[in-house]
């Protein structure tokens, strides 16, 4: 019997080819999106969890600011001894320093680029981290110790039986003492070299905001009170800021939000965005719901149309139960063909997918019980609520209404389809008006004025100690190249954000400490970056690191409020210096933020991060082949890596771009299920007025006149649909542009081009419909039915 009925099942669906794909395709693509938000979604929760003591292990959150506080996921240096044994119920307070990408040699062969980070040795007892060779317990006893991953053993050794082995970090000489795991994707922090934190700064060194640090709580705890405790010890610790006139505070962050809920704090590896995985599972639940709308209405009129076969049915003693029973059976058929083509769109674009999102996803349907289980109950599901107002609906005429064909009379009764087709061009229009609004502010972020010039502006990184002791002999030697125009360093790339610093201004007996975002730069940076000096002098080349001066913004002119800032004289690092300069404000930040006070200082410590170059002519391989010749004279094994400045302040709106390209995806999948939908529906409408057309033919109605009588129905859902649409993408873009300090003012045109862009679709969708209907013989149009 059940054979029986899918074969009457599968027979329906060949005979209404159009329908059925229509159905198929927008469910498809619907489950297709779901399908993969679900395993992104999945992957971005995950964070940090497959730490066994994720639940207990909290994030030390620093509060610091002169006029308001502004927070920090970098704290002071802790004893972590003190902590543990002071506060009961600590299980172990641990801390992390981010570090930098550290040099290699093994056996005279060298390896750049690892990410080194520095630990507390009982980092490993609050963090799982899976050692495959060495003692966890002793891992970092020596200060000269370092652990390495999986990753960098085979790199370097080609084998991971490497514990003893000795290496040059950086100049200096390390035992390997451990190799682990590789950490999984989904952990916020990462490294390929561990090196013990107080091999650079002692336990009981005092320090500034620098290091990350994590408390574990015992299981048995009262967790509030515990962190609390914590919270009142470390307080007297960045208390002591308020003595230069900061405000601070401190509070615990959950380890399993720091990955989406760190939206406006540095952490070590990129954060995630709690929104943005919102807006994922809206725009898949939203494609499903319009492909679902499409099959509501289709089902609906598709068995209008067979109201007398229904009633056929009725008659030879067929129950509504039983015909309920038929539709929603059919549509689960159809949802269960739908499932299976989305699963294979799922695999198709999963490529394209994670490049979109930056995500190393994969589909395994054997270990995700989601996908194994929860999708095909999803699919059951949308199958069921699809399927059953059609199926109460059709089956509610008596057999003789039925017989009659009447009973149902859609054009006048079925709000609910009418409402539905409103909802979609509603939701088409306003993700139309969203994408152009985002197109434009895209556009006029990366085309915006940043106060400096990018254009031609190299950073050479990966500068060792070597690099960092010849590096005045290098820049004389790089301006002797014909396509070097300007020579540089600094510990910071232009528009890659700052450091922080503050000077006590003298002469003044209150509020008096000001607090800066800070540059320490080398002379001739302002020329190699194209930032203006637009008062005072600038740093002059003396052969050293250090140089008194401090050089201001605009925004720093008006923070200090003083008229003539010029030789202002200023306590900063021990020693009385002058403000020698002014530059004109630059973007160093991204155009989120508004420009902030900013210094710049010629005091490197002795070393420098990157070399800036600003070069001449367009073959820019050919000048850094040259530039890495010259470096290698003065260290001759060095591995170039550069960044180009210009990329680098593009690629600051990645995720605006990002968001662009998905949204792009979602108006045009959506919009496409909305006029497939609207096609199928014009042509049923169609149908079932073709003896009025006849009619009106006979009487005199030319071909025009009928074109528009049947699109006035459409014309007037599509102008409901612009009137709603208008309000809603105003109100979302409007708040999604506050988040930048610099951005557009919408306009009318986003909505007026939804609009055209919709109603011009629809046209061409309904008016080949009724123009075909308009044509055709009179004769034949009142023969029908």
């Amino acid at each position: 019997m059940l054979w029986y009925k899918l074969k009457l099942s599968f027979r329906s669906l060949a005979k209404d080819k159009l329908n059925s794909i229509i159905n198929i395709f927008g469910l498809a693509v619907g489950m297709a999106a779901v399908i993969l938000i679900s395993i992104y979604v999945q992957h971005e929760l995950s964070y940090d969890k497959f730490n066994s003591k994720y639940n207990r292990i909290h994030r030390l959150i620093s509060q610091l600011g002169m006029e308001s506080t502004q927070d920090y996921a970098i704290n002071c240096r802790l004893n972590h001894e003190y902590f543990k044994e002071n506060i009961p119920g600590l299980e172990e307070i641990t801390q992390l320093y981010q570090g930098w990408e550290c040099e290699i040699i093994h056996n005279e062969k060298r390896f750049f680029n690892f990410k080194l980070r520095f630990v507390d040795d009982n980092f490993n007892k609050v963090f799982d981290i899976d050692f495959l060779r060495g003692n966890p317990q002793k891992a970092w006893e020596d200060p000269k110790s370092i652990v390495i991953s999986e990753k960098t053993a085979n790199v370097i050794f080609g084998k991971i039986d490497v514990v003893g082995t000795q290496v040059t970090l950086n100049g200096i000489d390390c035992t390997v003492s451990g190799v682990t795991k590789n950490l999984p994707s989904n952990s916020h922090y990462d490294f390929e070299v561990l090196a013990p934190l107080k091999s650079i700064y002692p336990i009981d060194a005092g320090s500034g905001l620098e290091f990350h640090t994590y408390a574990l709580t015992k299981q048995t705890a009262d967790e509030k009170t515990v962190l609390n405790n914590t919270l009142k010890a470390y307080r007297k610790i960045i208390d002591g800021f308020q003595e230069d006139g900061y405000k601070t505070g401190a509070y615990f962050q959950k380890l399993s939000d720091v990955h989406l809920h760190s939206k406006n704090l540095h952490s070590i590896t990129a954060n995630g965005n709690f929104e943005i995985v919102l807006i994922y599972i809206f725009l898949a639940i939203l494609i499903l719901f319009i492909a679902m709308i499409n099959f509501i209405n289709i089902m609906t009129v598709k068995f209008e149309g067979k109201i007398k076969e229904i009633g056929m049915r009725k008659a030879i003693g067929a129950t509504r139960w039983e015909l309920i029973k038929l539709f929603v059976g059919n549509s689960i058929l159809l949802t269960a063909i739908a499932l299976l083509f989305g699963v294979i769109l799922a695999e198709i674009f999963l490529p394209h997918f994670r490049h979109l999102i930056h995500r190393n996803l994969i589909l395994d349907y054997s270990n995700n019980l989601f996908l194994s289980l929860g999708i095909p109950i999803m699919a059951l599901i949308v199958g069921i609520v699809s399927g059953v107002y059609p199926a109460f609906f059709i089956s509610k005429p008596s057999p003789s209404a039925a017989l009659s064909g009447g009973g149902l009379k859609m054009n006048d009764k079925n709000v609910l389809t009418k409402l539905l087709v409103v909802f979609q061009f509603t939701v088409s229009m306003i993700l139309i008006s969203t994408l152009y609004i985002l197109n434009q502010q895209v556009s006029y972020i990366e085309n915006a004025d940043l106060g400096f010039n990018p254009e031609k502006v190299v950073a050479i990184e990966n500068i060792n100690a070597k690099i960092n002791q010849s590096y005045f002999s290098i820049k004389e030697e790089l301006l002797k190249l014909p396509t070097i125009q300007y020579v540089s360093a600094s510990d910071h790339i232009p528009g890659g954000g700052a450091s922080g610093q503050a000077f006590t201004l003298l002469g003044q007996e209150e509020n008096n400490v000001k607090s800066f975002s800070s540059y320490r730069i080398q002379p001739d940076y302002f020329k190699t970056t194209g930032i203006d000096l637009i008062d005072g002098k600038s740093f002059k080349e003396t052969g050293e690191f250090h140089q008194k001066g401090i050089i201001i913004n605009e925004s720093g002119v008006r923070f200090l409020n003083i008229k003539n800032v010029i030789g202002v004289n200023v306590e900063y690092q021990g020693e009385i210096q002058e403000i020698i300069g002014v530059v004109k404000d630059f973007n160093y930040q991204s155009l989120h933020s508004k420009v902030k006070p900013l210094m710049f200082t010629h005091n490197s410590f002795e070393m420098i991060s990157d070399i800036l170059i600003r070069y001449q002519g367009d073959n820019l391989p050919n000048i850094l082949k040259k530039v890495t010749q010259v470096i290698r004279r003065f260290d001759p094994g060095y591995v170039l890596d550069y960044t180009i400045i210009e990329d680098f302040c593009r690629n600051k709106y990645k995720s605006e771009e990002d968001s662009m390209q998905l949204m792009g995806y979602t108006s045009i999948l959506s919009f496409v299920l909305a006029l497939l939908g609207l096609y199928a529906l014009s042509l049923f409408m169609v149908q079932k007025r073709t003896k009025e057309i006849g009619i009106r033919k006979v009487t005199g109605a030319s071909e025009w006149q009928i074109t528009s009588l049947l699109f006035s129905t459409f014309i007037k859902w599509i102008a409901i649909a612009f009137v709603i649409s208008i309000p809603v993408s105003y109100y979302m873009m409007q708040n999604w542009l506050e988040q930048f300090a610099y951005h557009i003012t919408i306009g009318p045109l986003p909505f007026v081009f939804a609009g055209l862009l919709t109603t011009f679709f629809a046209l061409l969708v309904v008016g080949g419909q009724t123009r075909k209907a308009a044509n055709q013989n009179p004769v034949d149009s009142l023969r029908s039915e």
